[in-house]
């Protein structure tokens, strides 16, 4: 009798979203179990409203507690189950406290033997999908195709609220330039140009987090328009979501945003550079297009990007012409 689940993420925003459809599909197998997350204080915004969560554990590994203070903490609650997305030893030694009898993670992952079932990491599959694969060790059978999900509640309709009183009614592209990794990142020219060729038919909101503020900052002044705002680090998690939701498309790097918007059905084009959608984090279950830079060599060249490139001329993204990601996003507004 599975009665307590525990999901283990303490990866980046974008890969907590991708972590959703698994919870989604914990509260249909095992219907009356409760189920915790676990994740980073930066990232728990996202699972606020979400029906499916008893609690929300937030373990600050960067700045705050300590190990072995959280591993005592999830003795002291015990689990039936635990789910362990995340792939890395510190998550085994997290899966190892939580008292599950049933603690399960990828073949791939490190401190293998610290869980009791191993599932195969398939590497040709979406993020989505390869955590959904995690149940089966349990004998769950799950629809493949549940979509991330996420919540925004009235607060956030409030600040969206805010945003298109300043967008005086106009229709809107949502552009996310920012990335973690500087190597996931398009030209700041590259959006420059993009943004004046989407003013003629739509309002411009350039998007990201507290550091993405000067970046957008940037793109806004060289444009120079009243229908080109930034919100960069205005906005949460959710009011982030509450945004994109009502956008008529986002384009955006391989970042967050990206499955944010899968997670509140807004199309997307993606802008891929040192990474490649083989990973298996594309958008899912909506509408979207692919923008990259074909026949190098040298790409790609990290799975998650990279502080520089490694052969200096950083082409995947200094090739990249904004009339085929202008292209792109005219493309998915046509297939309204």
């Amino acid at each position: 009798m599975i009665d307590s689940v525990l999901i283990i993420q303490t990866a980046f925003a974008g890969d907590l979203v991708l972590t959703t459809p698994l919870i989604e599909a914990c509260a249909v197998c095992l219907p009356g179990a409760s189920i915790d997350v676990l994740c980073i204080p930066s990232t728990e915004g996202l699972l606020r409203n979400n029906p499916r969560i008893r609690h929300c554990i937030a373990y600050d590994k960067r700045g705050g507690e300590r190990l072995t203070s959280v591993l005592r903490r999830l003795s002291r609650i015990g689990y039936d189950l635990c789910l362990t997305p995340h792939r890395s030893m510190r998550s085994a030694l997290l899966a190892r406290a939580s008292r599950a009898a049933i603690r399960v993670s990828f073949d791939r992952s490190a401190g293998g033997p610290l869980h009791t079932h191993r599932v195969p990491y398939d590497p040709n599959a979406h993020e989505v999908r390869r955590n959904l694969s995690l149940l089966a060790a349990v004998g769950c059978s799950v629809n493949v195709d549940t979509p991330p999900r996420v919540y925004p509640g009235e607060r956030e309709d409030a600040e969206l609220a805010r945003i298109l009183d300043r967008l005086q009614g106009r229709a809107f592209i949502c552009v996310a330039p920012g990335s973690v990794w500087p190597t996931k990142r398009w030209t700041t020219d590259g959006f420059i140009n993009l943004v004046r060729m989407l003013l003629p038919t739509h309002a411009v909101v350039l998007l990201g987090g507290a550091d993405d503020r000067v970046l957008c900052s940037s793109i806004a002044a060289a444009v120079n328009d009243v229908r080109c705002i930034s919100v960069a680090g205005e906005l949460s998690w959710l009011a982030s979501a509450a945004l994109l939701r009502a956008a008529e498309v986002l384009i955006s790097n391989d970042s967050a945003p990206v499955h944010i918007a899968s997670a509140v059905g807004t199309p997307v084009v993606e802008i891929y550079g040192a990474t490649s959608p083989a990973f298996g984090f594309t958008p899912f279950a909506v509408r979207h297009r692919i923008v990259e830079v074909e026949g190098l060599d040298c790409k790609p060249c990290a799975i998650h990007g990279g502080e520089r490139c490694p052969q200096g001329h950083f082409a995947c993204m200094t090739t990249l012409q904004p009339g085929r990601v202008f292209e792109a996003a005219m493309e998915l507004l046509a297939e309204r």
